[in-house]
């Protein structure tokens, strides 16, 4: 894993803890709320929801690799329009949670 997922991984285990971060459940239910938040900040509009859900269901299921590597293409694309580095905006995120998490970070493991 790269530098960034595994201090994000680090972050995420301190604030949900093990059990949740491995459930994929939880982790799907937590990364959808996030994607929504992005498209609400990116200027999308709630009625164009359904549309795209019922899009996506309508394919066959890829391979969670595969939707990664999408998501994150997507995301630079994302980033790119609006004059975003996305690498740093996730540091940015771990270095928020740092004062947060201060008196946790000497356990997290390395």
């Amino acid at each position: 894993m790269s530098e960034y997922q595994n201090k994000a991984v680090r972050m995420l285990t301190s604030t949900v803890g093990d059990e949740s971060l491995m459930d994929l459940n939880d982790r799907r239910d937590a990364f959808l709320h996030r994607a929504l938040e992005l498209y609400f900040a990116a200027g999308g509009i709630e009625d164009a929801i359904k549309p795209m859900v019922e899009k996506v269901y309508s394919k066959n299921k890829p391979r969670v690799d595969i939707a990664v590597g999408d998501v994150l293409y997507k995301l630079a694309g994302i980033g790119h329009a609006c004059d975003i580095d996305i690498i740093q905006a996730g540091y940015n995120k771990l270095d928020d949670a740092k004062p947060t998490f201060a008196g946790e970070e000497r356990h997290l493991p390395r």
